[in-house]
């Protein structure tokens, strides 16, 4: 008897264990997406202004000399670290895959005049 409770709890401590792991993981998510929501208008505009662009890896980068706003930006590029790393980790490819393809999907998306920067590592605006 001894040996099904011990058993049993043991399976409910590790079931336990990955339901709040997967619990803590969306909250995570959830967390990410609405910091990137709040960042968005500014992000609009620094594009807008031409101030920064999207590079082929995913992520924001300062196109020219004038810099505005540099601590959104980074933050922005964590977050989208932390997401392009969940996701990697989902699909058992890398990161930088993960980050490649969203810079593809980015690039499609984008309004005209703003900057990208593509697969041979130069930028150019749309």
């Amino acid at each position: 008897m001894k040996v099904k409770i011990c058993v049993s709890f043991l399976i409910v401590m590790i079931f336990g264990g990955i339901f709040a792991s997967v619990s803590s993981f969306a909250e995570d998510i959830n967390a990410i997406k609405a910091e990137m929501e709040k960042r968005l208008p500014a992000i609009v505009e620094l594009k807008s202004k031409g101030i920064v662009g999207e590079d082929n890896s995913g992520y924001l980068q300062f196109v020219g000399g004038k810099r505005e706003k540099e601590a959104v930006v980074q933050a922005e590029n964590q977050d989208r670290k932390k997401v392009y790393s969940a996701i990697a980790k989902k699909e058992g490819v890398s990161v930088n895959q993960v980050g490649q393809r969203r810079a593809t999907h980015i690039a499609e998306k984008a309004k005209k005049g703003e900057w990208l920067q593509g697969q041979d590592g130069k930028w150019y605006q749309k």
